[in-house]
C-alpha cells in the first residue's frame, strides 16, 4: 500500500487541486542554480534507499527523488479514491498527483531539517487504526512516519495563522450586511474558553528541557499564583501578552492532545503539562458553553469559516515558501 498519496491529500487539503504546485514546479524549469542542481541530483542516489535505475526518475524535490514507479502507484491509488462522477484527464491526474508527491517530499524534508520526528508510538497508533496496515514493512513504516512530520510541519503553519479575533469576525459581518450578503445560521456547538502557557519545543533534544520548565511554572500555578501573570512572563506563545488568553474555541480548532487534556479540565481547573507538537503546554479553562442563541451560532460558523480560510491560506503559503527555496525539476 502507498500511504503517502492518500494522507497528503486529506492533510493539505489539496485533494487533487490543480493549483496544489506553485509555478516554480513547472516540467523542464529547474528553480535553483545549476551547482545546486548537481548537488541535489548527487545527493538523491543516496538518499532514495530503494531508488533502482530502472525506476526512472519522475521529479527531482531538493534531496529526493520521485521516481516513476513511485509515481504510478501513487496514480493507481489516487484514481481508486476519485469522486464518484469526477471527469479528469490522464493528463491532468498524472500532473496533479505529481505536483503532490513534489509538496510532500519538500514539507518532509523542511521537517527533518527542523529536527521534527515521528516517534515509534505515533506510527504504531496509525497502524492500530488502520485495519489494512496489519503487519506492515519497514517502508511503510518509514512512509507513515513521513506522513506525521508532514502533518506536523502543516499544523505548526496552521495554529500559527489561522486564529480568528473577535475584531475580526465583527468586520466580516459587517461588510457581509453592508454587501448584503446572507450569513449562515450555525448550528449549536460546545466552545471552550482557555488561557495556556508554551515551552517551545519542536524536536525530542529540546522536549526534555521545555518539560522541566514547565512543571517548575505549573507547580506555581497550582500554588496559587496569578495564570495571566505567569503566561506574560514565561509564555513563548503569540498570547503571552494577553495573559495566554485564546478566547473561545471550538472542537476541531486546536491540535488533538491539546483538546483532549480541555475536555478533561472543569472551569477554573489548570491542566498537568501537555505535550504537543509545538512543546509543552499548561492549560487554564475557565468557561465552557453550548453557542444556543442566533448571534453566537452565527458568529461561530463564520469564525469557523474564517479559520478555515485562514489555515488553507497558511498552507498554500507554506508550499509557496518551500518552493521558493528549493531546487525542483520535473522530467
Amino acid at each position: 500500500m502507498n500511504v503517502k498519496p492518500l494522507i497528503l491529500a486529506a492533510a493539505l487539503g489539496l485533494a487533487l487541486n490543480a493549483h496544489a504546485a506553485p509555478k516554480a514546479a513547472s516540467k523542464g524549469k529547474p528553480v535553483k542554480t545549476q551547482k545546486a542542481a548537481k548537488q541535489a541530483a548527487a545527493a538523491t542516489p543516496a538518499d532514495s534507499g530503494a531508488v533502482r535505475l530502472s525506476d526512472g526518475i519522475a521529479a527531482i524535490a531538493d534531496n529526493e527523488v520521485i521516481t516513476q514507479r513511485q509515481l504510478a502507484h501513487a496514480i493507481a491509488e489516487a484514481r481508486q479514491h476519485l469522486p464518484k462522477g469526477t471527469q479528469i484527464s490522464e493528463d491532468e491526474l498524472h500532473q496533479q498527483v505529481l505536483a503532490q508527491l513534489v509538496n510532500q517530499s519538500l514539507i518532509v524534508q523542511a521537517g527533518k531539517r527542523r529536527n521534527i520526528q515521528a516517534t515509534d508510538a505515533e506510527i504504531d497508533a496509525v497502524i492500530a487504526q488502520t485495519p489494512s496496515l496489519k503487519n506492515p514493512s519497514a517502508q511503510t513504516r518509514r512512509e507513515i512516519a513521513d506522513t506525521i512530520i508532514m502533518e506536523k510541519v502543516r499544523q505548526q503553519a496552521v495554529m500559527q495563522n489561522s486564529r480568528v479575533s473577535d475584531a475580526e469576525v465583527n468586520s466580516f459581518i459587517e461588510r457581509a450586511r453592508q454587501q448584503g450578503v446572507a450569513l449562515p445560521e450555525g448550528e449549536p456547538m460546545r466552545q471552550y474558553s482557555a488561557q495556556h502557557i508554551l515551552i517551545k519545543a519542536d524536536n525530542d533534544n529540546a522536549a526534555a528541557g521545555a518539560e522541566s520548565t514547565i512543571r517548575k511554572i505549573y507547580a506555581q500555578a497550582r500554588s496559587g499564583a496569578d495564570f495571566a501573570g505567569l503566561a506574560r512572563q514565561y509564555s513563548q506563545d503569540g498570547s503571552a501578552n494577553s495573559g495566554g488568553d485564546l478566547g473561545w474555541f471550538a472542537d476541531g480548532m486546536m491540535v488533538a492532545p491539546f483538546e483532549e487534556a480541555v475536555h478533561k479540565l472543569k472551569p477554573g481547573q489548570v491542566s498537568p503539562p501537555v505535550r504537543t507538537q509545538f512543546g509543552w503546554h499548561i492549560i487554564k479553562l475557565n468557561d465552557v458553553r453550548d453557542a444556543g442563541t442566533p448571534e453566537e451560532r452565527q458568529r461561530n460558523a463564520v469564525r469557523q469559516y474564517m479559520s478555515g480560510q485562514k489555515a488553507q491560506q497558511a498552507t498554500a503559503n507554506l508550499l509557496r515558501d518551500l518552493h521558493s527555496g528549493a531546487y525542483v525539476n520535473i522530467r
